[in-house]
């Protein structure tokens, strides 16, 4: 809800209510689904009712068919009408990116996610270009690791009712050019100019840009205050996060949240594989 826009009474009492409902108990996301090549229509009711008030759900396949888990997680997202998937230099031809270590890659040029590293708070695709944007994502767990790959996430919507909790200068994350990711020569990919929140778009629901990184970003100097604000929420707050570790034919759904995941350690019988799939479209509800 908009701070700028809203009655201020109706902001608030959004606000208290959003924060009130939150909950860290992950029994309380979690929708078992019996048939991952045919959801029922109880479970993708149970999958929206739990989106429309935490952007988070969890589910387990209860009976998986692990000969066509690429399949069935695209028969999930396609149940919650979401067709529009996003395609990577690492995604097949349906944007389901397998995420786990190739032992034969060079660390040193291997993007963080698909290394055994620790991955600091960010929202996907924050340097998207617009007409890229990613509005949701699914990460779905084939493996896991001996140690660690836990994932934290936190609600965008509940980042914003906090930061708005400390000061009024939500305005200036809101502007167009509140970072600038420099051209990357390497991989061809121009300039991004980027809000950190926004409403400006087809679903006029709050939608975040964030990351946590130092390196190859440059933040708009006016709104230095603000930002340093954000980070202190996301990196100290601890009463609102979520905590887990994915375990084998779990998975979870994002309208984009902030999220994390600690470092991990693989051996030979525990080698962490995700599968990730994202969206240009919003689970509207």
């Amino acid at each position: 809800m908009d701070v700028l826009e809203t009655n201020k009474n109706v902001y608030k009492r959004w606000a208290a209510n959003k924060l009130e409902a939150f909950t860290a108990n992950i029994n309380d996301l979690l929708v078992e689904i019996s048939n991952p090549k045919h959801p029922s229509n109880a479970e993708i009711g149970k999958i929206k009712g739990i989106m429309e008030s935490y952007n988070i759900v969890f589910y387990e396949f209860s009976k998986p068919n692990s000969e066509n888990t690429k399949n069935s997680l695209i028969r999930l997202l396609n149940s919650l009408e979401i067709t529009d998937f996003a395609q990577d230099s690492k995604s097949d031809a349906n944007g389901v990116t397998p995420i786990g270590v190739n032992p034969d890659s060079n660390s040193e040029e291997e993007y963080i996610p698909y290394t055994d590293k620790s991955l600091n708070w960010h929202t996907d695709g924050y340097y998207n270009q617009a007409d890229e944007t990613i509005y949701s994502w699914l990460l779905h767990c084939s493996r896991s690791a001996l140690n660690g790959g836990v994932n934290s996430f936190i609600d965008h919507e509940i980042a914003y009712i906090l930061f708005n909790e400390l000061t009024n200068k939500i305005n200036s994350l809101m502007s167009q050019d509140a970072y600038i990711i420099p051209e990357n020569k390497k991989n061809g990919r121009k300039e991004i100019k980027s809000y950190v929140f926004s409403y400006n778009n087809p679903y006029k629901k709050l939608h975040m840009k964030f990351t946590m990184r130092e390196k190859n970003i440059i933040w708009n100097q006016n709104d230095n205050e603000a930002i340093q604000i954000l980070k202190s929420i996301i990196e100290n707050n601890n009463d609102y996060k979520i905590k887990y570790k994915l375990k084998p034919n779990q998975g979870v759904i994002t309208n984009n949240v902030i999220h994390s995941r600690t470092a991990f350690t693989n051996d030979i019988n525990h080698h962490r594989l995700i599968y990730r799939i994202r969206s240009k479209q919003r689970i509207n509800l």
